[in-house]
């Protein structure tokens, strides 16, 4: 674990200790590192695994020094099967996906700093539906994405009809949506879906130096460039560069951006500290 004593205010681990179905690390460079942690069962969701990956998310967001939040599975046969129908049992006016998958989601897409996801194998239903609410999908050849609820009349519940679209398209998500096929790597990546591919062999080398350079750049900066994002899929043009000046004065002021500032005067690469 880290230790940034430059934050005596923020949280040193999350509030509840009983770690079941997760595991987690905090690395040197300020990557909170989660794994879904059931390969008993391919890492299906359970209301367990939802309640330990929000209280995570809520740690990531109180802590400054955060840089970078990962999501993977564990193992290599699966991020994640989707729902477990022997684990989704849910607490009458406790869990359901108002109260827990939605609220996980919103989290997740509101932190300000990069999630990403990476993929292993299968990425099914929910589990399709929470790597496609990060910000950035690294992925591995043994790529199987997509969402078969089709092909047993179930319901969409989860946030697919929103992500889907915006990342492939309308036409592309209605006909895997429709016909319930799966994608493999290469159409993954072609689609826009994966950002990256890498053989299975060299995935985690791959992936750890991508997301090494994404912990040296101005964490606020991107986060900002996430919430222009969002907000101009909602937006005219006219509203969305409105907004772009409103949010960019907003980080002006901060340190990085100061930094950024010296450091072109100075003729040298910026050092950034991510606030």
């Amino acid at each position: 674990m880290s230790n940034h004593e430059s934050w005596p205010d923020a949280p040193t681990a999350p509030l509840d200790g009983e770690w079941d179905v997760t595991l987690w690390d905090l690395t040197d460079n300020g990557v909170l590192a989660i794994t879904l942690n059931r390969p008993e069962r391919l890492n299906a969701l359970s209301f367990r695994l939802l309640h330990e990956l929000q209280a995570l998310i809520d740690f990531a967001a109180a802590r400054p020094d955060i840089r970078a939040v990962t999501l993977r599975g564990s193992g290599t046969q699966a991020f994640c099967s989707g729902d477990d129908l022997y684990g989704m049992e849910p607490t009458t006016e406790i869990d359901s996906s108002i109260t827990v998958h939605h609220p996980f989601l919103l989290s997740l897409r509101a932190l300000k700093k990069p999630v990403i996801a990476l993929v292993t194998g299968w990425a099914l239903g929910h589990g399709w539906e929470i790597a496609s609410a990060c910000d950035i999908r690294l992925c591995a050849d043994n790529l199987e994405v997509g969402d078969h609820r089709a092909q047993r009349a179930i319901g969409m519940n989860g946030g697919t009809t929103w992500f889907a679209p915006r990342i492939i398209g309308r036409g592309r998500a209605l006909e895997l949506l429709m016909t319930g096929r799966h994608m493999f790597a290469d159409e993954a990546l072609q689609s826009g879906w994966a950002n990256r591919v890498w053989p299975l062999e060299d995935f985690d080398r791959e992936a750890d130096s991508y997301i090494d350079q994404l912990t040296k750049l101005p964490t606020l900066n991107l986060s900002a460039f996430k919430e222009m994002i969002d907000y101009s899929a909602e937006h005219s043009l006219r509203d969305s560069l409105a907004h772009e000046v409103e949010v960019a004065d907003r980080y002006r002021y901060t340190e990085d951006a100061q930094e950024g500032r010296r450091a072109w005067r100075e003729k040298r690469p910026s050092v950034f500290r991510g606030y």
